[in-house]
């Protein structure tokens, strides 16, 4: 992830990371008998890393874990060696991995999990020092397993941070636990890879605990990928600014606004998650909206992405058609050269170059020639490591 100089500039301005901690939570592993269970290490691992990320701490998303664990050649849910979750760690900048077991016992004659108990053992490494953490333990009946996973963060937080104040009775809030087998539900349809089946959990938790946002959050996300942008702004709407998932579901509203051609309320979108997460692909999509309703700004916006990473082949198209479209015909050409020295099969860049040098002019008011390209991902991790390093440098 590549930062303009103006993101770094605001680094230094804004402390919000300064105590923050960059986290790398692993599903745990089944030590049980039961493999109907196995869902339950996907649930821990979720809320610890949604806790966490509530808590102030900047924790890698599941889409950045499943990347380092596939470069490394190490299957999820893996009880893996202690040699394993240092690189892991290590390959993701992390300063601490959590990780653990978990075991679930039935009452004898019983065979009905949901009367099981269960024990969570959790273990912290702290790559800074290269030693282990503490060893942290949750016992209890599987029917409270939002309480025990929320006890858990709890003291993982303490640990992390052992100046916060974290009152024990917000983390045990009705608010912040969730009914069992709502968390299965929503669990079992973050596994699977059908987007139907995906839905069919994601929904059916959410009617088992309409207050629920992890499964409103995912709805959200399934619409956009189905193109039902209107129905995608409904869903993600209802996270709310405490929740650690907001910029990204306000991101993903922008997306959903602009492809629905509503670029006002998509700049609006990306305008306001700019002022907390100054990134490249934020600029750019914003600049990508400001461009189709013909505003000033866009040149300036699609400039600081480029700045960022010089060498992304999406900026400098953007940027070459909006120069274009400005009558500043040697700027263009020589971003949109660029564009081609990358990917020379880019018909779309190929042709607008060709304009560039006829020095054909584009009546203002009119569209784009072809539309700007947009950035689908957001993930801020990066970002707000770098905020935490330079901060701890400077104070």
């Amino acid at each position: 992830m590549f930062l303009r100089p103006i993101a770094l500039l605001f680094v230094l301005s804004f402390g919000a990371f300064a105590d923050s901690a960059t986290v790398l939570v692993l599903q745990f592993h089944n030590s049980s008998q039961y493999p109907d269970l196995n869902w339950v290490g996907e649930s821990v691992s979720e809320t610890l890393k949604d806790s966490l990320g509530a808590g102030n701490q900047i924790v890698f998303s599941r889409d950045a874990r499943a990347e380092a664990l596939r470069q490394l050649s190490l299957r999820p849910g893996a009880d893996l060696t202690k040699a394993s979750l240092l690189r892991l760690g290590q390959s993701l900048g992390a300063n601490y991995v959590s990780y653990g077991t978990y075991e679930a016992k039935l009452p004898p004659g019983d065979s009905d999990l949901k009367h099981s108990s269960i024990q969570i053992s959790a273990h912290l490494i702290d790559l800074r020092k290269l030693h282990d953490g503490p060893d942290l333990s949750e016992a209890g009946r599987l029917v409270d397993l939002s309480r025990l996973e929320q006890h858990l963060a709890w003291q993982i937080l303490h640990y992390l941070s052992p100046g916060s104040n974290l009152p024990l009775d917000k983390f045990l809030a009705p608010n912040r636990l969730t009914r069992v087998d709502a968390e299965e539900s929503y669990i079992r349809g973050l596994l699977s890879s059908s987007p139907e089946k995906r839905q069919k959990w994601f929904l059916q938790a959410l009617a088992l605990d309409n207050q629920f946002a992890s499964p409103v959050f995912e709805l959200g996300k399934l619409a956009l990928e189905r193109k039902e942008y209107r129905q995608a702004i409904t869903w993600l709407q209802r996270i709310s600014p405490a929740d650690p998932r907001y910029a990204e579901a306000r991101f993903k509203m922008g997306l959903a606004a602009y492809r629905a051609v509503d670029y006002v309320s998509a700049g609006n979108y990306f305008r306001e998650i700019a002022k907390a997460f100054p990134l490249n692909e934020v600029y750019n999509n914003l600049a990508a909206a400001e461009d189709q309703l013909r505003q000033p700004n866009a040149i300036d916006d699609f400039q600081r992405a480029l700045e960022g990473d010089p060498n992304d082949a999406t900026y400098l198209f953007n940027l070459g058609m909006a120069l274009l479209q400005a009558g500043r015909f040697d700027e263009a050409a020589s971003r949109l050269q660029a564009v081609l020295t990358r990917t020379p099969d880019d018909a779309e860049a190929r042709n607008l170059l060709d304009r560039a040098r006829r020095r054909d002019f584009i009546p203002s008011g009119t569209k784009p020639p072809v539309p700007p390209r947009l950035k689908a991902d957001f993930d801020p991790a990066a970002f707000q490591q770098l905020k935490a390093l330079v901060q701890s440098k400077t104070s």
